[in-house]
């Protein structure tokens, strides 16, 4: 018999779509076979809109309390503004509390919820297609707890735990980060189409080029300045483009973005 993790999530917004379909993939559920497990989930929000994408992958209701009672993991996927209201009116103290509320600490989360086992995680967008990273701290776990977090956070994704510290700066860097990488996607994909290719060309070549200079950072054995002048040729077309963006300092510009990113994560844990 399969062991049944049952999880429940306190909101349904983009973060925690994209966390579900990674939850409720083909490989997910191929690999929680290979355990034993399997994920039962059950999906609370006040908006019923939000709820219907996801009816066909698991368990949906508008009740909170009801999603918790019949579950042992509560994940926490709602505005952090919000938190201390709906956190309070609900039974979590004997719960598996994992939130991914950016700049809520661990301390303000037992505080809000009684809870002796926590996990503050900061994902990415990169759930939906089970390639997030997933930094975590937590704190009162251990044995088969300890094991279902990292199965829970490893289907969408790469758990890696942190110090709480440096929580913020991970919500800049890899938090916010995507959308950063995808103002410079639309870029080449604006580009492209303006010299007259189609859109699903423009969308091929961006992809492309995109996955192959990831792929390329992943297995250099150099510094990336390195991986940039390797492909500057001296009086070349790369050489005049990056000339280009080294003189708008492009580096500066997604640098100073990362840190605002950062700055507001440390405003909302002072809340």
């Amino acid at each position: 018999m399969k062991n049944k993790i049952k999880i429940a999530f306190i909101g349904c917004g983009h973060m925690a779509r994209a966390m579900i379909d990674g939850m409720t993939s083909p490989v997910t559920e191929a690999a929680l076979k290979s355990n034993g497990d399997k994920f039962v989930i059950t999906v609370a929000d006040r908006h019923e809109s939000k709820l219907m994408p996801i009816k066909s992958k698991c368990a949906v209701t508008l009740d909170a309390k009801e999603a918790v009672e019949i579950s042992d993991h509560v994940i926490v996927a709602i505005k952090p503004q919000g938190a201390e209201e709906t956190l309070r009116a609900l039974d979590l103290k004997d719960k598996t509390v994992i939130s991914v509320m950016a700049g809520v600490s661990t301390d303000k989360l037992a505080e809000l919820t009684g809870a002796k086992r926590i996990v503050r995680v900061m994902n990415n967008i990169g759930a939906s297609v089970g390639e997030s990273f997933n930094a975590y701290v937590a704190r009162g776990m251990s044995g088969d707890v300890e094991r279902i977090v990292i199965e829970i956070l490893a289907s969408f994704g790469l758990p890696v735990a942190v110090k709480e510290s440096d929580m913020d700066a991970v919500t800049g860097i890899t938090g916010s980060g995507p959308a950063f990488m995808f103002m410079a996607f639309k870029a080449f994909y604006d580009e492209a189409i303006a010299r007259g290719f189609s859109a699903e060309l423009a969308k091929t070549m961006t992809v492309q080029t995109a996955l192959a200079s990831a792929l390329a950072v992943e297995g250099a054995d150099c510094e990336l300045d390195c991986l940039i002048r390797s492909v500057c040729s001296p009086g070349g077309t790369t050489e005049r483009g990056v000339s280009f963006l080294e003189e708008k300092d492009l580096v500066g510009i997604l640098r100073g973005a990362i840190s605002r990113s950062v700055e507001r994560s440390k405003e909302l844990g002072a809340k």
